[in-house]
């Protein structure tokens, strides 16, 4: 090989390596939960590129080419994700391929119309396809670090968790990767006319443009998805904060009556023995602490006004369909989240052990809530009886509701917002029938 075709030939690994390691790096800053491993990622990039290197040199069709280096991003992804969900996996492993083929599939026809040749010249020309090539590269690196200036990483994240619309893009982008890779075929043959490299650059443009449209599309669906569920836990919340009003405010009422009825009965018992009724007056006193006992009663069950009206809120449904509700949560005044997180996080906690205890039979159902704090870490744990079989899956429960595809609700939801805050998550299921769920939260300094 000259000199010059080995130097382009490393500056072609080059280019595939800075590729491998944008869009690594894309996908994992898309999913926040994931751990950050940059040096293994670094490693099987440099697996990928020797590979391909291979491939490269062996001077493969442009299909075959394309589709080793999706399957090996397949392959890493797998690995490093460790997903239930397919869509996912062919989302983060088919897009920056996909791209790469477009930008290549304009500058190939390109390159035909300034020389005057066909493409099957420029792909059986080692010094035009490698330039071709490494042109498309800085094109793709070009407009993935564009995709992230436009659509920042959180926006992007909300896409990959909603189910629907990953699998709107998904299937958007392997029809038009698969038609491409079919149209490749033109590059095998010296098909005469100067209409064909023209079609071909306007179908690889307008493919890219296409792709480009419906994933803008999703991002922006799913963010208002996402609002329109942040809304309706803020209202369900202010709702259950008006039931916890208005509790309180009955609590008031009921102990100012007390206060007032309070004075007679003390004059009336102090009466009674000064007459030498000391039994009447044990008895008054008594009816006086059993009505205590009764009207006054008034169960705290978290330090925090938030959490304190969602409990309250879920031992009330429990009281009224004979489930034995027990809490007693304790947190820190800073523990890194807001009200509105909180609300989710114990919202969707409370909601999930209360669905699963209806379907349970009437006997044995319980919720149970405590807290441990240490200087370090604040550990809540809910645990609550559940009927049938619970199957897992990414580490989270399958759903059994008429719409699983509901995203940020949930288990899922509560585990993203915990561990945004250098916390975590554990499931535990005993077969016995119990569901329990401990929440470790990280406690914030400063």
């Amino acid at each position: 090989m000259k000199p010059g075709l080995f130097l382009l030939y490393g500056l072609l690994l080059c280019g595939f390596l800075t590729l491998n390691l944008l869009i690594n790096g894309y996908v994992q800053n898309c999913l926040p939960t994931q751990k950050k491993r940059p040096a293994l990622l670094l490693g099987l990039a440099f697996v990928n590129i020797v590979t391909l290197g291979v491939f490269l040199w062996l001077d493969l069709a442009i299909f075959f080419i394309y589709v080793i280096f999706t399957v090996l991003l397949a392959a890493d992804y797998f690995f490093l994700l460790r997903t239930g969900f397919p869509s996912l996996l062919l989302l983060a492993c088919g897009y920056g391929p996909f791209l790469l083929l477009c930008a290549h599939g304009v500058l190939i026809p390109l390159f035909a119309l300034v020389r005057g040749t066909t493409m099957y010249d420029v792909v059986n020309d080692n010094l035009s396809y490698d330039v071709s090539l490494l042109l498309a590269l800085l094109v793709c690196i070009l407009l993935l670090c564009l995709i992230g200036k436009w659509m920042p990483y959180e926006r992007i994240h909300l896409l990959f968790r909603c189910t629907d619309q990953r699998r709107l893009v998904c299937t958007c982008l392997y029809l038009l990767f698969g038609y491409l890779l079919l149209e490749s075929y033109v590059y095998a043959d010296r098909f005469s006319g100067i209409w064909i490299p023209w079609f071909h650059l306007i179908t690889s443009v307008i493919s890219m443009a296409a792709f480009l449209m419906v994933f803008w599309y999703a991002v922006d669906v799913s963010s208002y998805i996402e609002y329109e569920l942040k809304t309706r836990q803020t209202e369900k919340q202010l709702q259950r904060q008006v039931v916890h009003y208005q509790q309180y405010t009955k609590y008031v009422n009921d102990l100012r009556a007390f206060k007032h009825d309070y004075r007679h009965m003390v004059q009336t018992a102090r009466a009674l023995l000064r007459a030498g009724a000391d039994q009447k007056a044990l008895d008054l006193l008594g009816q006086m602490d059993d009505e205590m006992e009764s009207s006054l009663r008034y169960t705290r069950y978290a330090n925090h006004v938030v959490v304190d009206a969602i409990l309250q809120e879920c031992a009330g449904r429990c009281r009224e369909k004979g489930i034995d509700f027990s809490a007693l949560v304790n947190l820190p005044e800073r523990i890194g989240l807001g009200d509105l997180e909180l609300c989710r996080i114990f919202g969707n906690l409370v909601d999930n052990a209360y669905e699963a205890c209806e379907k349970c039979e009437a006997q044995n159902r319980f919720i149970k809530l405590d807290s441990v704090v240490s200087p370090d870490w604040i550990t809540v744990q809910i645990r609550n009886t559940f009927s049938g079989k619970i199957e897992l899956q990414d580490g989270l429960p399958l759903t059994d509701k008429q719409d699983p595809s509901q995203h940020g609700v949930g288990l899922s939801s509560t585990r993203q917002l915990i561990e945004s805050t250098g916390g975590f998550m554990q499931i535990e299921i005993d077969p016995a029938g119990i569901f329990t769920v401990k929440l470790h939260f990280c406690a914030a300094t400063g």
